[in-house]
């Protein structure tokens, strides 16, 4: 476990890194904010939330997407790039699925995706295809938005108790140390 360990660490990114590449560079003055790179009572609830949102919402490329919008937000990058592991090849089915059952709700779409007259028009399963794509983008959108304002928001007010909850632990123990000591 402490070699996993040693192993990540080594392979985070820091501020250091920054300037050994050459592609970063132009960047380095709004990459050396410490709120980016330190763990601290508002950088780790807005990574985590940047995380859920942007992995929720965007499928593809949303680890980079994520870090780079960390810097204006002013977030933790590395809680941003982790936290959009949450969705993928596994989860994106389902993920869908619930999309598709959310917005659905949301839109009053009480009736079937495919009304069997009008799909019967439409010739060949191609057409078809394409005609249940069509009635189902609208719920899939408003369920995937849904979906990553609801899991970001969980995930800032989880995370931000969560920190509480520890710093408070931290104190607790000092406290007591403290008092041992003394006696």
């Amino acid at each position: 476990m402490a070699s996993a360990k040693a192993w990540l660490l080594s392979h985070i990114p820091s501020r250091e890194t920054v300037d050994r590449y050459r592609l970063l560079r132009p960047f380095a003055k709004q990459l050396s904010q410490p709120n980016l790179w330190h763990l601290n009572h508002r950088s780790v609830p807005r990574g985590v939330a940047l995380g859920l949102g942007v992995g929720v919402i965007i499928p593809f490329m949303h680890i980079v997407i994520a870090m780079l919008l960390a810097i204006p937000t002013r977030a933790n990058v590395v809680l941003a790039g982790a936290f959009t592991l949450v969705v993928n090849p596994l989860t994106i089915p389902p993920l869908y699925y619930a999309a598709y059952r959310i917005g659905s709700w949301e839109l009053h779409h009480d009736a079937l995706v495919i009304d069997p007259g009008r799909a019967e028009q439409a010739s060949g399963e191609l057409s078809r295809f394409l005609f249940w794509i069509h009635h189902a983008s609208g719920p899939i959108a408003l369920g995937i938005l849904t979906i990553s304002l609801c899991s970001a928001a969980i995930g800032y007010v989880v995370s931000a108790i969560g920190w509480r909850l520890w710093v408070r632990s931290k104190w607790r123990r000092r406290r007591v140390e403290r008092r041992a000591a003394r006696i």
